[in-house]
């Protein structure tokens, strides 16, 4: 029928409600039965649902990867398209020969008095320094120059909406981006947001549609901003002076390039005595003889390799395939080659393009460990053992460990929150315990391997311990002393919280006393309730005893209940008389079971600092109950009775105050004074 009904459903032409009509029509009982087949079709699907989720659950990760790749590969195309793009213009508008060898060639000309690399970036630059907030870096690469800037406003490439307002200032190799300062003091104007490299960006332009008028968005892998202008025409000359901007780097690098291979290629080439020789040789002499420009000629040498020249678009690779273990390899083998290069400007300006890549490369290894709604939190901390390794070996162990603590942080919670509140609360209590500290033993053990040396990291893991074992101390209470449970549950779930505590000491994580002093407030609490409702229950039945003897019927209920009492800890063969008697009245017996129950959980939630408070809560207890016994003694209407009250007496001082020290003595610990005291005043009354 099940099938039936599938196929039913499942027709184009299946109407609902001349379905219902028709089963409504064979009355109430079609209409249960139909919902049973509808609830049993429901799980049905549902269950072939998830086997097909599992069955595909491979097929599913490998198609996520497979599509995060080519999204890497269409960026990288879209870089390389438009790197082709410049180089084929500039192809277009080379000269045939280099100016510098042409210059040579043609002899020495007037001099002129021209400014230094440096005198020309702080003249270009100076508005950048007085206007914008930490970018002092960027004003440090000679012969960068300020080309345009112009006001934006970045908005989200989603929603669109409207984010921030922020400047742009196109440099002659790159483009910097700064927020307005809404409350500035001085010239200020601007805050630094990043600095983009004019090889590593792509600009789209975007329609005009609705709300979204003269925007345009920028490529910068990994990331995508938009932005927007305030007229078609500042747009339009801000695309187009970037667009001639990254035309004239291409064509300014590829000449560099050609001219110094030529240059090389002729110096080994040509004899001496050639007149292009001779005029290579007065240029070798002239750079000899100039003790300035050696250095910028050797540090310019020293980073032709080819391999450094494509560093720059290896790394953009390798981070866009996510392989971040070969760009940390990479960013290795270029920096332990760069401590041997001598410094120049050349040299600081191939250090800023690799440290931008360094960003990069930090900026996605740290959204590996950062929490998000569409990121899966199933995985163990192995799962990011891969993005802290590599982020320690980039020397950034003090993020690599914030963002740790936060991703198991965030696990944690995610895995309590998937336990259901069912049933007993010792039975929640028994998962959560399970689940807290197991993860946080498994994230200890991590941690130790993940950061070995790091002993600076050490003292974030102790705090962060601390804090998230006050969040479970948060859950424990709102779910047990919140609930007002009773005092054996409070027992039995702190007694679980404790031994799994306790277990952490085997990895070196000792957290016991930092648990039992966020419990002690609690616990302190409890047992001071239970203390008064026990005290007011000896009052309200006081009142309502007769002293009487208990009868027990006959032979069999006697023996029963000698062997409940005996269950509860006291042997009363010696209170039996005539076989089915007992002196022991049924007020006395419930007060013996309830303090022998109170007392052993009292125990069990035994520390140092509620010792006082424990021995307190039992001697106000068994204080009361011997003032009730005083007060029945004393009264005239029980002279009948005075024989049974005083078996009441022997019974507590004897059976249930030595029952209570046995207790003590089976923890290990010495009875307290002021009990032993009570005890000698019970047989003082007898």
């Amino acid at each position: 029928m099940g099938d039936g009904l599938a196929r039913i459903f499942t027709k184009q032409a299946f109407d609902p409600e001349a379905f219902i009509d028709k089963q409504a029509a064979d009355g109430e009982d079609a209409l249960l039965g139909l919902r049973q087949k509808i609830h049993a079709l429901n799980e049905d699907t549902a269950q072939a649902l998830k086997k097909n989720v599992y069955k595909n659950y491979s097929q599913f990760i490998e198609t996520a990867r497979e599509i995060s790749i080519l999204e890497g590969e269409m960026y990288q195309l879209s870089h390389l398209l438009m790197e082709q793009k410049g180089l084929m213009s500039s192809m277009m508008e080379m000269p045939l020969v280099s100016d510098k060898v042409t210059a040579v060639l043609e002899g020495p000309k007037e001099e002129k008095k021209e400014e230094s690399p440096e005198e020309e970036t702080r003249r270009n630059l100076a508005f950048l320094l007085e206007k914008v907030e930490g970018c002092s870096s960027v004003t440090e690469v000679p012969g960068r120059q300020l080309v345009h800037d112009a006001d934006l406003v970045e908005m989200d490439p989603e929603t669109f909406v409207q984010m921030q307002r922020v400047h742009a200032f196109l440099l002659s190799d790159s483009l910097m981006m700064a927020t307005w300062v809404p409350t500035r003091r001085g010239p200020m104007k601007y805050r630094f947001q990043g600095l983009y490299e004019l090889d590593s960006l792509a600009v789209v332009n975007v329609r005009d549609a609705g709300p979204v008028k003269n925007a345009f968005k920028i490529l910068m892998f990994p990331e995508t901003r938009m932005y927007q202008a305030d007229s078609a025409k500042t747009k339009r000359q801000l695309l187009d002076i970037l667009e001639d901007t990254k035309k004239k780097k291409a064509m300014k690098d590829k000449q560099k390039k050609e001219t110094s291979s030529r240059l090389s290629d002729q110096f080994s080439s040509s004899p001496v005595g050639s007149p292009q020789g001779d005029a290579f040789q007065q240029l070798d002499e002239k750079a000899q003889d100039s003790k300035e420009e050696q250095p910028v000629t050797m540090d310019t040498d020293f980073l032709q390799a080819d391999w450094l020249q494509e560093l720059p678009e290896d790394l953009d690779m390798l981070i866009a395939q996510r392989n971040f273990e070969g760009a940390v390899d990479l960013v290795e083998k270029v920096k332990e080659f760069l401590t041997e290069c001598p410094q120049g400007p050349a040299l600081k300006e191939f250090k800023a393009r690799i440290e931008h890549r360094v960003k990069q490369l930090t900026v996605g290894l740290m959204t590996e460990l950062q929490v998000s709604p569409e990121r899966s939190l199933r995985g163990g901390p192995r799962a990011a053992r891969r993005a802290v390794t590599q982020l320690i070996r980039l020397g950034k162990s003090a993020q690599a460990c914030e963002l740790f603590l936060k991703n198991r942080s965030a696990i944690i919670r995610y895995n309590i929150r998937q336990l259901k509140f069912e049933g007993a609360t010792t039975l929640y209590i028994r998962c959560l315990c399970t689940v807290f500290f197991s993860s946080l033993s498994d994230t200890a053990k991590e941690f130790l391997k993940a950061f070995p040396d790091h002993y600076g990291c050490f003292s974030a893991f102790v705090i962060w311990s601390k804090q998230e074992l006050n969040s479970f101390v948060s859950i424990f209470q709102r779910q047990v002393f919140e609930s007002k449970a009773s005092l054996t549950t409070i027992a039995d779930c702190v007694q679980l919280a404790k031994k799994n505590c306790a277990e952490l000491s085997s990895i070196g994580v000792d957290l016991e006393f930092c648990l039992e002093g966020m419990m002690d407030l609690p616990v302190q609490q409890v047992v001071e309730e239970t203390r008064d409702q026990m005290v007011e229950g000896i009052r309200y039945r006081s009142q309502d005893e007769q002293w009487r003897p208990t009868n027990l019927q006959n032979k069999k209920e006697c023996e029963k209940f000698v062997e409940d009492m005996k269950g509860s800890g006291f042997d009363i063969k010696s209170y039996i008389f005539d076989d089915c008697f007992a002196h022991i009245t049924q007020t006395t017996v419930q007060f013996a079971k309830s303090l022998a129950t109170l007392a052993n959980d009292l125990l069990r939630l035994y520390t140092v600092e509620l010792e006082g408070l424990i021995a307190a809560a039992l001697t106000t207890i068994l204080t009361a109950q011997l003032t009730q016994f005083q007060t029945a003694l004393k009264a005239d209407k029980f002279k009948e009775e005075r024989n049974t009250i005083l078996k009441n007496v022997q019974f507590v001082g004897d059976k249930v105050i030595g029952h209570i020290i046995t207790l003590y003595l089976g923890k290990e610990l010495s009875a307290p004074k002021q009990v032993l005291d009570l005890q000698s005043t019970y047989k003082q009354i007898k």
